[in-house]
């Protein structure tokens, strides 16, 4: 083991990741002890307290106990270990779905990124604590209570969004979410403005509910955006200002206030989905419309997927006042769609300086991820595209000069084991689909992989 002067990452960190990686992979088998931390901190020449610092994070998380008398001694993890299926099941769930060698793709999570070991310490204690007792009863239509409390306090102190908790809801991803405040709308009147391009998953919702979509230009200037809502007629607008998706733009402060008093002025909603304000890799975050909403017109949503798991389906909604009695109404005989226990252990783990620890991590890992990328693309390709980013999310859009389309580009780079992804189907005009751009993510990727990657992709583009 070692520490590197060099790094920006703080030795303790260092040194947990190094004896987490050996206790993972069996270096440092279940039973073994660790080091006294006195002996660590002299063999590496670094305080005790970073050892001290290292070891408890490697407590919290699963991976050692604290034992009077024997030290830090390693736990059993073999559990996170895959099992091949059976022959019999193989055959029953067929051959699962190659992946490329040098895969791009957006909205999963690298594998190992969930914090397994401290999601399963929390749900232990949960389950043998009296909270266990929640196991017995339907859950509360509106989630947890002290989910909404935490979600409330964070986004309170952090994103300066004044809420109470009866206002969050827990619902079960961003389209249950939209479709169940449909229901607080009149699909026979009511029309939806939507960014185009923007989201397909929550346009199919919209068109699934049959309402009318109106779409509002986002590529050719905000002009050209407020034109469009103006004329919109519509009685609720869908927006990521954050990170518009898939541009990646960031809405400017004084086109943020001017939607707020459209809808003022229209008797309108604004369904804000902050879904990647965690990611940003050069300016700081602007506010979210809600933090400068004063007249109860923004419906806040966030999300949980990003940073820590999409297979959970976790996100939250925050209801400004006058639609808090229809929901309630509407809702009286649901209950929330979030299973109890995931949503108790979510409050331990955002409250017990679980999440911050881990939200840190996420965002140090995709920050040198997107510097290799945007490197990468630069050296690699130079002049020959033009990359469409915004320091913020967790893709890039890369158009490719020479007037190829998006199909031809994607069968080239899956011809070298490269997957990148098109963006026609998040325009719902066809007259302004692009040709040659697609999508380019890297949460997924491991960093070690971009830059082989992006040679790849440049050899099959240009030779």
């Amino acid at each position: 083991m070692h520490l590197d002067d060099h790094s920006d990452i703080p030795f303790y960190q260092q040194l947990f990741d190094q004896l987490r990686a050996d206790i993972e992979d069996g270096t440092r088998p279940a039973g073994a002890k660790l080091p006294s931390i006195r002996g660590l901190a002299g063999d590496l020449g670094c305080a005790r307290n970073t050892v001290e610092q290292a070891y408890h994070l490697l407590t919290q998380e699963g991976y050692v106990e604290s034992r009077p008398g024997s030290g830090y001694v390693v736990q059993n993890v073999a559990y996170l270990q895959p099992t091949a299926a059976s022959p019999a099941c193989a055959v029953l769930l067929g051959s699962p779905a190659r992946r490329a060698r040098y895969d791009f793709t957006y909205g999963n999570l690298e594998p190992g990124t969930f914090p397994a070991l401290a999601w399963r310490t929390i749900t232990d204690d949960v389950l043998l604590s009296v909270e266990s007792a929640g196991c017995d009863a339907y859950n509360d239509p509106f989630g947890e209570e002290a989910l909404r409390v935490a979600i409330a306090w964070r986004i309170a102190t952090q994103r300066d969004i004044d809420c109470t908790p009866g206002q969050v809801i827990v619902q079960g991803g961003t389209q249950t979410s939209v479709q169940n405040l449909l229901a607080l709308f009149d699909g026979a009147a009511d029309t939806v403005a939507m960014e185009d391009p923007g989201y397909d998953g929550v346009r199919s919702v919209i068109e699934r509910a049959r309402f009318a979509i109106a779409p509002c230009r986002v590529t050719e200037g905000y002009d050209a955006f407020l034109e469009d809502l103006e004329a919109s007629g519509a009685r609720l607008v869908y927006l990521t200002p954050s990170s518009q998706f898939p541009t990646c733009r960031i809405m400017p402060t004084d086109i943020r206030e001017r939607v707020l008093d459209w809808a003022e002025r229209t008797d309108a909603y604004i369904l804000e989905d902050d879904y990647c304000r965690d990611f940003r890799y050069r300016e700081r975050s602007l506010p979210p419309l809600a933090s400068m909403d004063t007249r109860g017109r923004v419906i806040y949503m966030g999300t949980f997927s990003k940073s820590l798991s999409p297979a959970l389906r976790m996100n939250y909604l925050v209801l400004p006042e006058p639609l808090l009695a229809r929901w309630r109404e509407l809702f009286a005989n649901s209950y929330s769609p979030v299973p109890w226990l995931n949503q108790k252990v979510l409050a331990r783990f955002m409250t017990d300086g679980s999440w911050d620890r881990h939200l840190r991590r996420v965002q140090a890992k995709n920050r040198r991820k997107y510097d290799a990328l945007t490197a990468a693309l630069r050296e690699c390709m130079g002049e020959r595209v033009e990359v469409l980013e915004c320091g913020t999310g967790l893709h890039l859009l890369v158009r490719v000069r020479d007037g190829r389309g998006q199909d031809e580009l994607i069968a080239a780079a899956a011809a070298a084991d490269v997957a990148v992804y098109p963006t026609k189907k998040y325009w719902a005009d066809p007259a302004h689909r692009p040709g040659g751009i697609v999508l380019v993510g890297f949460s997924s990727i491991r960093e070690e992989d971009i830059r082989p990657g992006i040679e790849a992709l440049a050899r099959a583009w240009f030779g």
